[in-house]
């Protein structure tokens, strides 16, 4: 994008203010789209007539569309042009909640949920985005700024789903992020360019992209239902086997393709490889905390941890996971810009591993608890800013969509991984009521401070950036 005017000033600024506002709202869709329904599973169980592991469907199914489809749908943004994919997304988020919202049972509040998932590209799209149309002095700003409205979104999801459950329908959870999907296409459609066909680039790699749909989902599958069903059940470690093999046909496939999906080349490169292993334990703290913290809260204090907290004091308690993004963010902004996304990722890696380390020893009172959640909040929103950043800077223009698309089902992986980890480690040791133990708890905030301090081990090995020559971006301006 052409320099142009001083930030603050002149209508190519007014118009990138634009787009980003546009790009923020589909990023608060998708994340408060991801995280509302997870407090109101047991509502939808009673109304669906459905057992514990249906309902867990209506989570496990967005989760296995938005993993199969981003890397498809990035690939097709780099083909065909990111503003028309992103719009294409929103619209499968809001027919996807509009078809859940008048579901009248599983199957076909499943399948809206599936729709939905193809949201999943939703935040990778828009990172790629600021990365074409943004001016270099200003992307910093607007990484954070969509990052911090996914942290935010989908925590301000999981508070806010009690109290609308206590004053609307269910379905409402639903209709609006559809309505957010809405406003937010506005600014996209009626801004960004149109982008055009790559004629040298060449079209989908349809094998690869079966096989690599197969093996997501075949491991996905494993890790859900095991949570329901255990390791040990076939349907479990049938899945878990499979999935490998599928894996390396895949691989076999992507190294002989003339036009892979995935260019392996780019994910090989030493800034991609290693952000895409933070990002995936850093999925593994992110979404340990939301399950870990609620069920520690909710715990009866008979059972010698816990405060027998009912949901609104839960969604309370998680409250501080915003705040601390957002307290973060003027410190995110500076940081970013002296020092790049590295500097960011390292220092929200220990900060959330650190908070985990101080929940394991202080979880006395909820006021310890809060303080704990505070500076989890404050890292991840820092750490989860600087790895998409991270990764389309490293990458050639054309190849942004579908990196930060990988990049996003590392986290989709990790986040699967560290709730069932978590589910699992607090079933090793019990008490006479069959909850977890004190010691149980204190193992698994040691588990998760494990995986974000290798997180950190993974940012400090990420080389400085080096600038990417390619084609220069095209500035914003508005379409006929």
């Amino acid at each position: 994008m052409t320099a142009g005017p001083r930030p603050g000033g002149g209508p190519v600024e007014a118009r990138v203010a634009a787009v980003l506002a546009g790009l923020c709202l589909a990023t608060a869709a998708y994340s408060v789209l991801q995280s509302l329904v997870v407090p109101a599973l047991g509502v939808f169980q009673r109304e669906l007539g459905t057992t514990p592991s249906g309902a867990a469907w209506i989570l496990t199914g967005f989760l296995l569309s938005a993993s199969v489809s981003t890397p498809l749908l990035g690939r097709l943004a780099d083909l065909h042009g990111k503003r028309s994919v992103l719009l294409g997304a929103l619209a499968a988020m809001s027919a996807g909640s509009v078809l859940s919202a008048l579901a009248d049972g599983l199957a076909l509040m499943v399948a809206g949920r599936a729709v939905q998932g193809l949201g999943g590209a939703v935040f990778p799209l828009c990172f790629a985005l600021i990365r074409d149309h943004v001016p270099p002095v200003r992307r910093p700003r607007a990484f954070v700024a969509v990052s911090t409205v996914m942290s935010v979104g989908g925590a301000a999801g999981t508070v806010a789903a009690g109290p609308l459950l206590t004053v609307v329908s269910s379905r409402w959870l639903f209709g609006i992020p559809a309505l957010v999907s809405v406003l937010a296409a506005i600014p996209v459609a009626a801004l960004l360019p149109r982008g055009t066909r790559r004629r040298d680039d060449g079209g989908i790699d349809w094998p690869g992209a079966v096989l690599l749909a197969t093996w997501l989902g075949l491991l996905l599958l494993a890790i859900s239902l095991s949570g329901s069903y255990g390791w040990t059940a076939p349907q479990v470690w049938g899945s878990a086997l499979a999935a490998p093999v599928v894996a390396g046909l895949w691989l076999i496939r992507q190294h002989k393709a003339r036009h892979p999906l995935v260019d392996l080349r780019t994910m090989a490169l030493p800034t991609v490889r290693a952000t895409n292993a933070a990002t995936l334990l850093l999925g593994v703290g992110m979404f340990g905390s939301w399950m870990l913290v609620p069920l520690l809260v909710a715990q009866p204090a008979s059972s010698g941890i816990g405060f027998g907290a009912g949901p609104s004091v839960v969604g309370l308690v998680m409250l501080p996971t915003a705040l601390g993004t957002l307290l973060v963010m003027p410190l995110q902004s500076r940081l970013v810009r002296r020092h790049g996304p590295r500097a960011a990722l390292t220092v929200g890696t220990a900060t959330a591993g650190s908070a985990y380390l101080l929940l394991a020893v202080l979880h006395g009172t909820i006021a310890q608890v809060c303080l704990a959640v505070l500076l989890m909040g404050a890292g991840v929103g820092l750490a989860f800013a600087a790895v998409g950043a991270l990764v389309v800077e490293a990458v050639p223009p054309e190849r942004t969509g579908v990196s930060a698309a990988v990049n996003t089902v590392m986290r989709t992986v990790g986040g699967s991984l560290g709730a069932t980890l978590g589910g699992t480690v607090l079933t090793w040791s019990v008490n006479a009521s069959g909850q977890p133990s004190p010691r149980s708890y204190t193992i698994a905030m040691l588990v998760f401070a494990a995986a974000l301090f290798g997180a950190l081990l993974c940012a400090v090995r990420i080389p400085r950036p080096v600038p990417v020559t390619g084609p220069a971006p095209v500035a914003v301006t508005a379409t006929g």
